[in-house]
C-alpha cells in the first residue's frame, strides 16, 4: 500500500516537517530505502539518522535538527511508527464465506459475512458475530459465542460454552476451555473434579500461539478487555486477569488467582494460585511470585535451585537481609570506637 506520508502525519498524530512524499512501507532506520518510513525513539540511534536512505523519519522535535529528510515529528516515534506500521500493512482478511469442507451445525448460527475455512468444525449453538474469520482446522465446540470482526488462526479449539468478545486474534495453537487441573486425592489414586465453569473473554484480546485457557471449576475464568498474551502462556481455571495487561511467553499462572489491570508481566514468571496482584504492576522475567502483591510497582526474584527445606529457610533470610545489613553496620561501627 502506498499512502502520501501528510496523510500518514494526520493518521498518526504527528507534524509533518518538510516536502511531502509517497511512502509504501516502514523500515529499520539503517536499512531504510527511498520510499520507505523509518523511527528513531532513542538519541544514540541519531547517527543513524544522518545517514539514511529513507525518504522520511519519525522522531521527536528536539532531534530535528539530524535529520536530513522529511520527518514526522512525535513525542512517541515508537506509537507513531507502529500506528504507520498497521496503516501501510493492513490486515489480509479472507472474503466471506464457508468452505465446501466445513462442517456447520444446523442450529449454528452464522452470518452470511462470516469466513471457514477448510475443515472447519462448527458445534450446535455455536453464535458467531458479523465479520468473524476463523481459518482451517478450528473446532468450536458447542454453545461457544464469538464477537464481530474476530479472528480465529488455524488449528484452534475453543471447548463448549465458552464467550469472546469482539475483535479478538486468537493465533493457531490455542486451547481455550480445557478443563482446569483439579484432581482429590483417594486412596492411591487421584479423583477427578469436574470443571464446570467457563472461560469468558472480553473485547480487544489478543492470544498468541499454543496458549491454553483452563475453564473455570466452579467460577469462571475471566479474561478482561484489551488483554495481550504472548505465546505458550498458560491461564489456569478461576483466573481472573484485568483489561490491559499483557504477559509475555512461557508464564504460568496457578488457579483462581487475580491479577489486575495494566500490569506487565515479563517471560518465564511463574504465579502460584489464590493470590492477588494489583494493578498497575510490572513483573520482570523469571521471577517467581509466591504471595500477593497489595502495592504497584516493580517486583523481581531469582533464587537458585535447591532443595525446597533450604529454599524456604533462605528465603525467609534473603526477606531480612536489609534488617541484618543494618545490625551489622552498627556492630561494625561499635566495633571501630
Amino acid at each position: 500500500m502506498v499512502i502520501k506520508l501528510s496523510e500518514l502525519a494526520k493518521k498518526t498524530g504527528s507534524r509533518l516537517h518538510g516536502d511531502d512524499c509517497l511512502i509504501d512501507n516502514v523500515a529499520d532506520v539503517n536499512h531504510a530505502k527511498n520510499g520507505e518510513l523509518a523511527f528513531v525513539y532513542n538519541p544514540k540511534y541519531l547517527d543513524a539518522v544522518e545517514t539514511t536512505s529513507a525518504s522520511a523519519i519519525i522522531l521527536k522535535e528536539e532531534w530535528l535538527s539530524h535529520c536530513s529528510v522529511s520527518a514526522l515529528i512525535s513525542d512517541n516515534p515508537r506509537l507513531a511508527f507502529v500506528k504507520a506500521t498497521r496503516l501501510l500493512n493492513p490486515e489480509k482478511l479472507n472474503k466471506s464465506g464457508v468452505s465446501e469442507s466445513a462442517v456447520v451445525a444446523e442450529d449454528a448460527l452464522v452470518p452470511d459475512s462470516v469466513y471457514l475455512g477448510h475443515n472447519v468444525v462448527i458445534n450446535s449453538g455455536v453464535v458467531l458475530g458479523e465479520n468473524v474469520q476463523i481459518k482451517s482446522g478450528s473446532v468450536i465446540s458447542h454453545d461457544v459465542c464469538i464477537g464481530e470482526n474476530t479472528v480465529i488462526h488455524h488449528n484452534v479449539v475453543i471447548e463448549h460454552s465458552s464467550q469472546l468478545g469482539s475483535n479478538c486474534t486468537i493465533y493457531s495453537g490455542v486451547v481455550i476451555g480445557t478443563d482446569g487441573f483439579g484432581y482429590e486425592r483417594d486412596g492411591d489414586s487421584y479423583l477427578k473434579i469436574p470443571q464446570i465453569g467457563k472461560v469468558i473473554i472480553g473485547d480487544d484480546v489478543d492470544i498468541g500461539a499454543n496458549v491454553t485457557i483452563d475453564r473455570g471449576a466452579l467460577q469462571n475464568t475471566v479474561i478482561h478487555d484489551g488483554v495481550k498474551l504472548d505465546n505458550l502462556v498458560q491461564v489456569a481455571h478461576n483466573v481472573e486477569i484485568g483489561e490491559h495487561t499483557v504477559i509475555s511467553s512461557f508464564t504460568g499462572i496457578a488457579g483462581s488467582t487475580k491479577i489486575g489491570k495494566n500490569c506487565m508481566i515479563g517471560g518465564g514468571v511463574g504465579i502460584r494460585d489464590n493470590i492477588e496482584i494489583v494493578s498497575n504492576v510490572m513483573i520482570t522475567g523469571r521471577t517467581f511470585v509466591s504471595s500477593s502483591i497489595k502495592e504497584p510497582g516493580s517486583y523481581s526474584s531469582s533464587v537458585l535451585v535447591d532443595t525446597t527445606r533450604n529454599w524456604k529457610k533462605n528465603v525467609m533470610r534473603f526477606k531480612r537481609l536489609d534488617e541484618m545489613a543494618k545490625r551489622i553496620k552498627k556492630l561494625e561501627k561499635k566495633a571501630d570506637e
